[in-house]
């Protein structure tokens, strides 16, 4: 699939980072040949204990994970990223259909179950699928496991909660979508161009809402998400 057509038809998924299981290193080698040219970035994995200390250093957003796995199996491995993650979408791949595998998926509020072979065919419903889903979302996740509810505008890090402003909500979905926000970008919400000093104020009080360090300054550019 031409590269560029990717990038137009999953805009969603080009901006997320995607955790892939699987032990069988061919395969592995050819599912992520296929999903680098859809996200951002492809963080792979050979085993369970693998992932999980790939999955700790990575802002991921989304898992793809085989069930039988060298060490702790994928849904040991998924246990442990629920309880980091509840929200996260988790889609497992399996050769298996019986159903106490099927209902311990259910139980961990998995987004999909697919049954092996992972044939290319079923990897682009399945990417189709969570372009549809995700661009459809109301929350935005950020760096240290902050997450923004876009519908109440609120924040939420460490069990506390955090409510948005239009301004400062509006400036979050921007830097989410496009990885910087510009002068030029923030005087867009307001009906004036703002003074120096407006603009200043309006990040501070926006910083006290957010986990420290991750809006940072970028010299000539405006302001970053560090992590993202």
């Amino acid at each position: 699939m031409n590269g560029k057509k990717v990038k137009k038809m999953y805009n969603v998924l080009q901006t997320k980072k995607v955790l892939y299981v699987e032990d069988d290193k061919t395969v592995r080698s050819n599912v992520k040949e296929i999903l680098s040219e859809f996200f951002k970035k492809v963080i792979d994995a050979e085993s369970g204990e693998d992932a999980w200390i790939k999955f700790k250093k990575e802002q991921v957003d989304i898992a793809i994970v085989d069930i039988e796995l060298p060490g702790f199996n994928g849904l040991e491995l998924i246990k442990k990223i629920r309880d980091i993650r509840a929200d996260m979408p988790i889609i497992v791949v399996s050769a298996y259909t019986k159903t106490d595998y099927l209902l311990e998926s259910v139980e961990l509020k998995l987004d999909k179950y697919i049954v092996k072979p992972l044939t290319s065919r079923k990897l682009y419903e399945l990417l189709m699928k969570l372009e549809k889903e995700l661009g459809e979302t109301t929350t935005i996740n950020l760096p240290k496991g902050a997450v923004i509810d876009t519908v109440k505008s609120n924040v939420y890090f460490n069990n506390e909660t955090h409510p948005l402003t239009y301004r400062e909500l509006k400036m979050m979905q921007m830097l989410a979508e496009k990885g910087a926000v510009t002068y030029e970008d923030l005087y867009q919400l307001w009906s004036e161009i703002p003074t120096d000093n407006a603009i200043r104020s309006f990040v501070k009080q926006l910083r006290k809402k957010l986990p420290e360090g991750i809006l940072k300054v970028r010299s000539k550019i405006g302001y970053v998400l560090e992590g993202m």
